[in-house]
């Protein structure tokens, strides 16, 4: 899936999720909540490392809460450009893939 497809199918489903909790999607809302969900991958990668106390989950459930979060920053973050109207791709092309002709052997991803 393309990340423009992604993000069609997230707006829809976070108009559902504003209508359903009574939230205004204002682009502060949007903002903010990235930063919530930031906030919460932060605590469930100490959790997941060791550095916050224990509250009794089992490791399958850190590494699920883990995953969870990494999902709702990345959904968050395309509801967020997708609001202010930034290709990604464009972006990520432009400010990332420039280093491309920088990439040696030994920076490759073993097959």
């Amino acid at each position: 899936m393309e990340l423009r497809e992604l993000s069609d199918e997230l707006e829809v489903i976070s108009r559902v999720y504003a209508r359903r909790y009574g939230v205004e999607r204002t682009d502060d809302w949007l903002v903010l909540k990235l930063h919530e969900e930031v906030g919460e991958l932060t605590q469930a990668y100490l959790e997941r490392s060791g550095r916050s106390r224990d509250r009794g989950a089992a490791p399958d459930d850190v590494d699920a809460a883990f995953r969870a979060e990494l999902a709702d920053v990345l959904a968050q973050l395309l509801l967020v450009a997708r609001r202010f109207d930034v290709d990604l791709d464009t972006e990520i092309e432009r400010k990332w893939f420039r280093w491309r002709h920088l990439i040696e052997p030994e920076d490759r991803l073993e097959a």
